[in-house]
């Protein structure tokens, strides 16, 4: 039986990296897209893989160890408890994504932990970890917007002209800005799918995060393309100045949380980032009905996948007599 549910449990976390790659191909390079400088998904796909893969590799190894052994024991994780986690986190992921709703997969995958520990009976660290989980949350948009008001008033003076040949630089910059948020995808996302493998003892860090990376990527390839159009085309309006200014805000924000250990949201990093480039011009850049569509789900699903996660715990441990 414990043979069984450690597959289940690596294949539930599989699946959960393949959702957190699919979802997340908007908020890495939808601006690229939705400004034609990129012009077929494919290509955004395919920069969204390989950039992932390099971020998952070489820094994701402190949210891995946080998502595996930061919320709760290490001792007391076990393969039922991991592989009800992680795929009830994949579940709400692949709901959101199906209906195009930007959600934070960081906050799935920590709330999902949450409601199988209460189930299991097991400690939460509720005053440190989840404190500062919290505290990161919140200070996400907020430094994203403050970073993005500052690049976008930084490139607007340094690009002052129009010229074809200035125009060609800001393209280059905004792509380089949007690989950069897709490295960073890969460091801040990829411990919410791996983590459990690292807290049963399966494998190292750099293993975890290269195999989910590798399953990231195989998201953005298979099932990236909805968001990537909800993303690019259907909620910012930005022109390149400020583009290069909210990705660059984005990024940083959620680069500097992975190096902490404390994975934040690429999708409200994002929606702070295009606030703070808008502030810097004194414009509306955000659909409000998109936006609030995606406030709703970063309300709503973190607490849905924390009750689900509590549910299906109990009920398989009830159908499968273990614990």
């Amino acid at each position: 039986m414990e043979h069984a549910l450690v597959i289940g449990m690596v294949a539930s976390g599989l699946f959960f990296g393949w959702t957190i790659g699919s979802h997340y191909t908007g908020a890495t390079m939808g601006m690229a897209y939705g400004s034609g400088i990129i012009k077929k998904p494919i290509t955004a796909c395919l920069l969204i893989a390989f950039f992932v893969i390099l971020g998952a590799t070489f820094e994701s190894h402190n949210v891995v160890k946080t998502v595996g052994t930061g919320i709760i024991r290490g001792e007391d994780m076990t393969p039922l408890g991991a592989m009800t986690m992680m795929f009830t986190a994949a579940l709400v992921t692949a709901a959101n994504t199906w209906f195009k709703w930007p959600v934070s997969t960081s906050q799935l995958a920590c709330f999902s932990v949450v409601g199988s520990a209460l189930a299991m009976g097991v400690p939460v660290f509720w005053k440190t970890t989840i404190t500062l989980l919290f505290v990161t949350w919140i200070g996400t948009p907020i430094l994203a917007a403050v970073l993005g008001y500052v690049f976008t008033r930084v490139t607007d003076a340094v690009m002052r002209s129009r010229s074809p040949a200035a125009v060609r630089v800001l393209e280059w910059g905004l792509l380089a800005a949007c690989c950069y948020a897709a490295y960073t995808l890969g460091a801040n996302n990829t411990g919410n799918a791996v983590g459990v493998f690292y807290g049963l003892k399966l494998m190292a860090p750099m293993k975890a995060g290269l195999i989910g990376g590798i399953v990231m990527a195989v998201g953005a390839l298979t099932w990236g393309k909805p968001i990537l159009e909800k993303v690019g085309k259907g909620i910012v309006q930005l022109d390149l100045n400020m583009g290069v200014g909210a990705k660059m805000g984005q990024s940083l924000t959620a680069h500097l949380a992975a190096s902490l250990g404390y994975p934040t949201s690429m999708n409200q990093a994002l929606i702070g980032g295009v606030f703070g480039a808008g502030s810097a011009r004194g414009l509306q850049t955000l659909n409000r009905k998109a936006l609030g569509e995606i406030v709703f789900s970063w309300f709503f699903t973190p607490a849905l996948a924390g009750v689900v996660s509590f549910l299906l715990y109990k009920l398989l441990s009830m159908l499968l007599h273990a614990h």
